[in-house]
């Protein structure tokens, strides 16, 4: 599944100054990680496994496919247990999670293999969520049958579906390693947030003593950690706590991010990892082809990356813990558990090659094919509100960057030859959130006429970034173009 081209790299064999060749091994690891050859060949057998997914989003059992087939792949590489990272069910009806139940019962009946769930805002407020409330109007199901209703609501659901205790926070134990899990909320108005700070203090020998990494997981991202949060982290009690444990690996989800983006894993005085969704990809703000809209690609103008209702995208984690190392194998679901972009390889001391100084060194920077130029046209088309409008085609080809790294978007401006203000807009890859192999050979965005520069004349300029905005040579048009006065004012 993960493969790194480790064996075809030759190594310094002194480490830099201060540091122990021991590390300075491990940091080579986990810089150089590309695809090539086997992790369980490259270091043994693992001490514990497991599988990381999130934001599953069951609603009725056409939806609780995309879960049962994860949970098939980790019971094919012998997971000691799953993790979900919460947002369980979509609507947050107690039909949902007995769904999870039943798909977990099939795949893994009496095994071994430990369920690790945590609740979401949809667990607790799903229900009423607009957009999902239609949705589940429209499937036959009503507000009455939410968890929160139901008699003893989420406490007592929970321990008659998933047949464990429950609590705002608790700890469970996996040979031999502690996982920690914060709930969503503390009581049923899912306003009131868990005490995870008193939690930590009160078992923080434990946690800290034990010579191990231990594990620390809710759904919602840690404030101050991993990228692309979109000001959905957590109230920010939790980071000031973990920061007291440097062995500490916390995973969160709810934000639907594609690991594509390297910002998905942080280290700082802890590691904090950015989990994808199950379900439906979140895409990055401030982009042409791609936001907070969940359906609709109009067939003439800019298709929009799909989102929710495709259900493209359904990526998760594959953990292996060694006694000095942790291997965290990124795979896309959808494609059969296929490695979706190079493993994470967390060594457990001295280096920290995912703190952020160190994560933008590693990420290379794309570049276009030498030669590459933009072709522009001119034509006539609809917007999405079918009204008649012209539209600059821009077409060239994709970047590049070493095998197993992704172009996180395009930038393209038009550029006046004045010196005033460009016109600047940002596109997705209609890729994004896919397999690379997926990755199209030419890229085709496009400028509303009405936009560019007026009467005066302008070059065309595309440069590809890196997730740290870090951007490539540009390409251009290799003319100039005059903008007609008056488009701006045309009737539309």
């Amino acid at each position: 599944m993960v493969y790194c081209a480790l064996m075809k790299k030759t190594y310094s064999t002194l480490p830099p100054p201060g540091m122990s060749r021991r590390d300075f091994i491990l940091s080579s690891f986990a810089a150089s990680f590309v695809a090539g050859c086997r992790t369980a060949d490259l270091f043994g057998g693992p001490v514990l496994t497991f599988g990381v997914v999130s934001d599953i989003h069951v609603t009725a059992a056409s939806t609780e496919a995309r879960y049962e087939k994860a949970l098939r792949l980790f019971k094919e590489r012998g997971a000691d247990a799953v993790m979900v990272c919460g947002d369980i069910a979509d609507w947050g009806t107690v039909g949902s999670w007995e769904l999870v139940r039943d798909a977990w019962k099939r795949v893994f009946g009496d095994s071994a293999t430990v369920p690790l769930l945590c609740t979401g805002n949809h667990d607790f407020e799903g229900w009423w969520y607009g957009d999902m409330t239609m949705d589940m109007h429209a499937s036959g199901h009503s507000e009455d049958e939410a968890i929160v209703k139901a008699p003893g609501g989420v406490k007592a659901m929970w321990e008659k579906i998933f047949g464990e205790p429950y609590e705002p926070v608790r700890l469970r134990r996996v040979k031999g390693y502690d996982f920690v899990s914060a709930e969503y909320a503390e009581d049923e108005k899912g306003k009131k947030r868990p005490d995870v700070a008193g939690f930590l203090v009160a078992y923080a020998k434990r946690l800290r003593d034990s010579g191990k990494p231990f594990f620390f997981f809710q759904h919602l991202p840690i404030k101050g950690t991993t990228g692309d949060s979109r000001g959905w982290a957590d109230g920010g009690s939790v980071f000031p706590v973990l920061k007291m444990f440097p062995n500490a690996v916390a995973f969160t989800g709810h934000t639907h991010c594609p690991f594509v983006d390297e910002r998905q894993i942080w280290q700082g005085e802890f590691t904090a990892i950015g989990t994808p969704s199950l379900s439906y990809p979140g895409l990055p703000g401030g982009h042409e082809n791609g936001s907070a809209k969940r359906d609709g690609s109009a067939t003439n103008a800019m298709p929009m990356v799909p989102v929710r209702r495709d259900l493209e995208g359904t990526q998760g984690f594959f953990v292996n813990v060694y006694e000095d190392r942790i291997v965290v194998e990124r795979i896309d679901v959808e494609a059969d558990g296929a490695e979706a972009a190079p493993a994470w390889i967390i060594p457990l001391a001295g280096a920290k090659p995912f703190a952020p100084a160190e994560a933008e060194k590693r990420v290379p920077v794309p570049a276009f094919p030498e030669g590459a130029e933009v072709r522009c046209e001119m034509r006539n088309t609809e917007n999405r509100q079918g009204k008649w409008t012209i539209v600059m085609t821009c077409e060239f080809p994709s970047a590049v960057v070493p095998e197993g790294w992704r172009v996180f978007d395009y930038e393209i401006r038009a550029v006046p030859k004045d010196g005033s203000e460009p016109l600047v807009k940002r596109f997705l890859s209609p890729a994004y959130h896919k397999l690379p192999s997926c990755e199209p050979t030419c890229q085709r965005f496009w400028f509303d006429v009405a936009e560019l520069p007026q009467d005066k004349d302008y070059v065309i300029e595309v440069r590809a970034r890196n997730c740290f905005g870090k951007e490539s040579e540009p390409i251009t048009a290799g003319r100039v173009f005059h903008g007609k006065p008056g488009l701006g004012k045309a009737k539309r």
